[in-house]
C-alpha cells in the first residue's frame, strides 16, 4: 500500500511524454540562460589567463559587453515573455487528483508541530522553521 504524504508532487501524475516534454523546455531554457551570460564568462576568461594584452583589456570588455547589452538584452526582452505564455497554454492537462484538502490540525499532528503555531503562521511574511538533524520540525516562529 502506498504512504500518504501531505507533501504535494503532482510530476509523477503527469503523462510520460509531458514528463520528458518539460524536461526538454528546461534544459533548453537554462542552455539559453548559460548563453546569455557567455560574453560576460569570455571577458573574465580573458583577464584571469591573461590572453589579451594589458592595454587591450578595456577593449575586449568593452566589445564584450556591448554585445550583452543590445543583442542580448532584446533576446531576452523577446523570447522570454513569448516562451511563458507558450508554457501557459500548454500547461492545460489537469491529472486527476489524489490529493486531499486537510486541515490545520491534520497538518500539525502529520508535522508534529502546534496547532495554534501553524494557525499563527499563515498570514505570516517571515517565518522561521527549526528542525533537527533528522530534518523533522520541532519549532515554527512567526516574526511579521
Amino acid at each position: 500500500m502506498k504512504k500518504r504524504t501531505l507533501i504535494i508532487n503532482k510530476r509523477n501524475e503527469m503523462p510520460f511524454a509531458k514528463k520528458i516534454g518539460w524536461d526538454i523546455v528546461t534544459v533548453l531554457l537554462w542552455a539559453g540562460w548559460i548563453y546569455l551570460w557567455k560574453p560576460l564568462l569570455i571577458v573574465f576568461y580573458k583577464i584571469v589567463t591573461l590572453d589579451a594584452e594589458v592595454d587591450e583589456i578595456s577593449n575586449v570588455i568593452f566589445d564584450e559587453i556591448s554585445a550583452v547589452t543590445v543583442e542580448h538584452a532584446i533576446i531576452m526582452l523577446v523570447a522570454t515573455p513569448t516562451i511563458l505564455f507558450i508554457l501557459s497554454w500548454l500547461n492545460r492537462h489537469v491529472a486527476p487528483s489524489v490529493h486531499f484538502i486537510y486541515k490545520f490540525d491534520e497538518y500539525a499532528k502529520y508535522f508534529q508541530v502546534d496547532s495554534a503555531k501553524l494557525r499563527d503562521s499563515i498570514d505570516a511574511q517571515l517565518i522561521t522553521i527549526y528542525h533537527d538533524n533528522s530534518g523533522r520540525i520541532v519549532d515554527i516562529e512567526t516574526k511579521i
